[in-house]
């Protein structure tokens, strides 16, 4: 396996293996001709793009097309109360908010019902157009080194999911430290580093950051990880990181060496590269699927499990309006549970695949489940 050098602890680094030889997928469900190599760093556990992605190519991602923050409103809308309810046990009531990717700006309206005395400032470099400013919300579009450089300070900066698509984490951080009043916090929530999971199939996710990337990247932005700690079950498979100024930070232990995440990530992603295969044996010759489920996961298959994509015909969900667009015509569940014995492909998260398929099964339908070879 090709080694590389890692760009935040400088340790080396081992390739991962390929989950199409050919094509990748950005977290908005588009497609690229292009295959996804990334590393293993043997020092920190980070996982990062193997060719490097520049700054001009990481702004070209989020162009007019990207759509991640459009496909579902209404889960949109759930995804900012449970963030919400998660920083707010984890803060004291601020009195001026930036979130920095901030989507539809949904959070930062569920923050400050939250904290009504507070004000807010969302930047994302992909703002839906549907997306305004009003009352105390000021929403604008651009990137972290687009914050307007007006003196003002915040006593808490929020970023969900976007550290994990900067080109270099350490200077990311230090720009968010440059907004950040003296006693007040940066709240940063990312996927999990471990176990592997879906994140790490994303073009668009140039890291995957262990306790031990993040105190690297933090030490180098001058600020001190105040607390670290993994979330609740019904957000996922997250975690969240507080820092605050401070020069000094407390050392941090991986709980799997970095050898043994490298291991798991290689038999992760080599999982993904059989997935095409094991689904096609597992589908009568000659059938047209249904397929359960039109959001990110399905996105994934579609991409990575192309041939088996060419089966499906329909696409069935419970709230049509919250599926994305990824070919099949997408219908109500309701209008196929009457085809009794027709086999459906699950295309949901690995966690709840089970569940789902006793639900479609009880309603005399054949799932095709594929969490015994990826499960998570």
């Amino acid at each position: 396996m090709k080694r590389t050098h890692c760009p935040i602890c400088g340790g080396d680094s081992v390739e991962l293996a390929f989950p199409h030889p050919a094509r990748s997928m950005l977290s908005d469900g588009r497609i690229l001709q292009r295959s996804l190599a990334k590393a293993s760093c043997l020092s920190c556990g980070a996982a990062y793009h193997a060719s490097g992605i520049s700054g001009d190519e990481v702004r070209a991602i989020y162009d007019d097309e990207y759509a991640l923050a459009r496909w579902s409103p209404k889960s949109d809308a759930q995804r900012a109360r449970t963030y919400r309810n998660w920083i707010r046990t984890e803060s004291a009531a601020p009195q001026n908010i930036l979130e920095v990717g901030c989507g539809s700006g949904a959070l930062l309206s569920e923050l400050l019902e939250t904290w009504p005395e507070a004000s807010g400032f969302g930047l994302d470099p992909a703002l839906p157009e549907a997306a305004r400013s009003g009352g105390k919300i000021r929403l604008m579009r651009g990137f972290v080194e687009q914050i307007p450089q007006d003196g003002r300070r915040f006593d808490l900066i929020i970023a969900i999911n976007v550290i994990e698509h900067t080109a270099a984490p350490e200077m990311f951080l230090k720009a968010l430290r440059a907004h950040l009043a003296p006693d007040g916090q940066i709240v940063i929530i990312c996927p999990a580093a471990h176990p592997p999971n879906l994140e790490l199939l994303f073009f668009d996710h140039l890291y995957s950051l262990t306790s031990v990337a993040l105190r690297e990247a933090s030490t180098a932005a001058s600020l001190a990880i105040s607390k670290q700690t993994a979330a609740p079950r019904d957000i996922g498979d997250f975690q969240m990181i507080i820092l605050k100024p401070s020069p000094s930070a407390p050392i941090v232990s991986l709980a799997t060496s970095p050898a043994s995440l490298h291991a798991a990530r290689h038999d992760y992603l080599d999982r993904w590269a059989r997935l095409d295969q094991t689904l096609l044996d597992r589908v009568a010759p000659g059938s047209r699927l249904l397929v359960f489920g039109g959001g990110q996961t399905a996105a994934l298959l579609r991409t990575y499990a192309p041939k088996t994509w060419s089966l499906a015909e329909t696409i069935a969900v419970d709230d049509p309006s919250e599926a994305w667009t990824l070919g099949p015509a997408v219908v109500p569940y309701q209008d196929v549970r009457p085809r009794s014995g027709s086999t459906i492909l699950i295309a949901t998260s690995p966690h709840v695949q089970s569940a789902i398929a006793e639900r479609l099964s009880r309603d005399g339908l054949r799932p095709i489940t594929w969490n015994d070879l990826i499960p998570c």
